[in-house]
């Protein structure tokens, strides 16, 4: 029997509607202006609409922190599980200055002719992610609803993009190093068939770690990744909740999902690299430089993916649209600004004369009555 992840991926929402917010504020600012109209103001009313445009536009303008155009996606796979979910797995590194966290993904797959057949994100599979680092990722993909089912020959390219990736002064403790580490193939219980890795991790620091945990990335022979493990999704617990100074513990991580004596020679695994992660202690200033483990340094360079008609798209606008929108905001200013100083130049308001003419009327038609 082969080992099958175990754990339940949680789905954080992460963006704001921004035409429900705008919505929201333009009809309960009609209804507030409504009820009250006759106790406000011109100038409460032109206060309250330069305000609802500034919070539009507060809403708009993105993270100056975030920096997913420093986030590379170096290769990716996919295939499909024995539960008939579609996952794609792959890995990032961190190619700009500063560490960012955390890291999203989302990920679309087309059919022919451009059609979307499916959505999904992850975050990947590290805390702190430090300049020049790798980690893994894992996504899932529910089968379409109009089949129950993916059919692989149907996928036309995938579209992979960073969504989120926050620069930090933060990073994590960086004296967590595998001293020793062996892959061979299980061949008993629930990894039978399975790629796993035995290993030594040792806290050579001056701080205790906690909750230390290990992440698994696998390539083929072409250096494209085809799987991924952790151990935490083995187990479900931390491989520790404390790790003093100079202590040592054992780890075994399996590869997902793929029976090594069943998968084609393009899913077979040659090499694969480990990332240890602790969720503390959360250090503060810049990140020393990342010493990969043994096994990374015989990972492979970056590749393409396997499917030439796959596609990777990474988002570097965010920069430029941050421009864009602030320059939005000052002319949405100067054109509130210009038509409050055009208002306050008009003549009355129509009501205001109509009332004036019926005070003036009422005044002719008594003078008149009384002779």
């Amino acid at each position: 029997m082969l080992f099958v992840k175990s754990g339940t991926k949680t789905y954080l929402a992460f963006r704001f509607n921004i035409e429900k917010v705008f919505y929201s504020t333009k009809l309960y600012l009609l209804r507030f202006v409504q009820e009250r109209a006759s106790f406000m103001r011109k100038t409460t009313v032109y206060f309250f609409v330069v305000l609802t445009l500034l919070s539009l536009g507060l809403t708009l303008v993105p993270s100056v922190h975030s920096q997913t155009q420093n986030i590379k996606i170096l290769s990716y796979s996919y295939y499909v599980d024995n539960t008939g979910i579609l996952d794609v797995v792959g890995e990032v590194q961190n190619v700009g200055p500063n560490t960012v966290n955390p890291v999203y993904l989302t990920g679309s797959i087309y059919a022919s002719g451009g059609v979307d057949i499916g959505n999904s994100f992850c975050q990947v599979w590290v805390l702190y992610l430090a300049p020049q680092q790798k980690a893994p990722f894992y996504m899932e993909f529910q089968p379409p609803s109009s089949t129950g089912v993916w059919q692989t020959q149907d996928i036309s390219n995938f579209a992979l993009t960073v969504s989120n990736a926050n620069a930090t002064s933060s990073y994590q403790y960086p004296d967590l190093k595998v001293t020793s580490s062996s892959g061979s193939i299980g061949n008993t219980g629930g990894y039978n068939g399975a790629y796993e890795v035995n290993g030594v991790i040792q806290n050579s620091g001056s701080q205790t770690a906690t909750n230390v945990t290990v992440a698994a990335t696998f390539y083929n022979s072409t250096g494209t990744v085809v799987a991924v493990g952790n151990t935490y999704d083995l187990t479900g617990t931390f491989l520790t909740p404390t790790l003093a100074p100079s202590a040592t513990i054992s780890f075994q991580v399996a590869a997902f999902d793929l029976n090594q004596t069943l998968v084609p020679s393009s899913e077979k695994i040659t090499k694969y690299s480990l990332l240890v992660q602790a969720t503390g202690p959360i250090l503060q200033g810049t990140a020393p430089p990342v010493t990969p483990s043994p096994e990374s340094s015989q990972s492979p360079s970056t590749t393409s993916s396997p499917s030439p008609t796959q596609k990777t798209v990474n988002s570097n606008r965010s920069s430029n649209a941050t421009a864009i929108y602030v320059i939005v905001i000052v002319i949405a200013i100067l054109v509130v600004a210009g038509t409050i100083l055009i208002l306050s130049k008009r003549k009355p308001h129509e009501t205001v004369k109509a009332a004036k003419k019926a005070v003036k009327k009422s005044r002719v038609e008594i003078c008149f009555w009384h002779f």
